[in-house]
């Protein structure tokens, strides 16, 4: 039976045993908590906070990146718009003075044309004037050669044809 008492005993529940191991385990637990518990914590909470600005400033960066964008985009159509603008421009100023040269060509040739049928006249009036004076020389030539000769009708005609062939080769 000492057997059986000392199993008993070893069975037993001692209430001291209990608290002190519930004892240390709540030293434990304070050691835990304080020395490994709040530094992991703390850097568990830094870590969070380190990603919390990388996000905040990827969001930062994202939010200039874009407005940048925009803006880039806006100087890109400024840019067309103007390059258009200009184009157009110096499309209308090229026909403007295209238009302009035209205009002036035209009014050269008018002018010389004009100045050509002028000329022309004039040279028309010349001529006209040249064989008057030509034909009134013959005819005053041809009546001072009646005037000095006895004219019968034969003499006379042949005066006559005589002064005619003379004309064709003066005109």
């Amino acid at each position: 039976m000492i057997m059986a008492g000392t199993f008993l005993e070893f069975l037993s529940i001692n209430v001291w045993h209990i608290l002190m191991a519930m004892g240390n385990l709540l030293i434990l637990v304070l050691l835990l908590k304080k020395f490994l518990f709040k530094p992991i914590n703390n850097i568990l909470q830094k870590r969070a906070e380190e990603v919390d600005k990388i996000y905040s400033d990827a969001d930062t960066a994202l939010e200039k990146a874009n407005a940048d964008k925009a803006l880039y985009e806006e100087k890109l159509t400024r840019a067309k718009d103007e390059a258009d603008t200009l184009i157009k421009t110096a499309s209308e100023h090229a026909k403007a003075k295209s238009n302009e040269i035209i205009s002036q060509a035209r009014a050269e040739a008018d002018r010389r044309r004009k100045s050509a049928d002028e000329d022309i006249e004039l040279a028309k009036k010349k001529a006209v004037n040249d064989i008057k004076d030509s034909i009134s020389d013959m005819v005053i030539s041809l009546a001072e050669q009646v005037v000095e000769k006895e004219i019968d009708a034969n003499a006379h005609s042949a005066l006559i044809d005589d002064a005619i062939d003379n004309l064709g080769d003066s005109v």
